[in-house]
């Protein structure tokens, strides 16, 4: 099919109406939020990505720690939504969580799911308290094509009927948690 110009539109204005076009649709690729476009998660201590920073509302600031607030932000990463938290001083993360249903882990644990909290001798784990939830390092895993070998803990809530199960009820990385081991 061949193309036929009038004279009043000639094959040079229309060459530079498609450049004009192309630069307008890159300016708008690059100002896209990139939270969407992620798909690793970053780690606890770096830097906080632009993206996370760009997707904070107004002073959002969320609980990371007793007595402690950091400016975080809701994002998407991997298909997943996580809450990013940083030090408002050094920028460096300090907390991400998760309670998205659909992240699975390594090993196929997923928010929903129930944890015993005794081990085989009906002893009960080693757990720490942090931000209302119970810890333990029996109940941590990865998720590698997210995070590598980045350790993510459950946070679990004791059933009230049965206090040696625990529900699973998001996923976590934090600076201030410190498991007992």
């Amino acid at each position: 099919m061949r193309m036929r110009f009038s004279s009043n539109f000639s094959m040079l204005q229309f060459m530079i109406a498609i450049r004009w076009f192309l630069r307008r649709f890159a300016i708008v690729l690059a100002v896209l939020p990139a939270g969407a476009q992620a798909k690793h998660a970053p780690e606890i201590g770096a830097q906080v990505p632009p993206y996370v920073v760009r997707a904070r509302t107004h002073s959002q600031q969320c609980f990371t720690d007793i007595d402690r607030r950091d400016p975080c932000a809701s994002v998407k990463i991997g298909g997943w939504f996580f809450t990013i938290a940083w030090d408002a001083r050094t920028r460096a993360i300090v907390y991400i969580f998760t309670d998205d249903r659909r992240l699975v882990t390594d090993s196929e644990l997923s928010v929903g799911g129930s944890c015993r909290l005794v081990d085989e001798a009906g002893r009960p784990d080693e757990t720490s308290s942090y931000m209302g939830w119970v810890i333990t390092p029996q109940w941590a895993d990865t998720v590698r094509d997210l995070s590598g070998d980045a350790i993510w803990y459950a946070a679990l809530r004791k059933e009230t009927s049965n206090p040696e199960d625990g529900q699973i009820v998001g996923f976590l990385q934090s600076r201030y948690l410190k498991p007992r081991q």
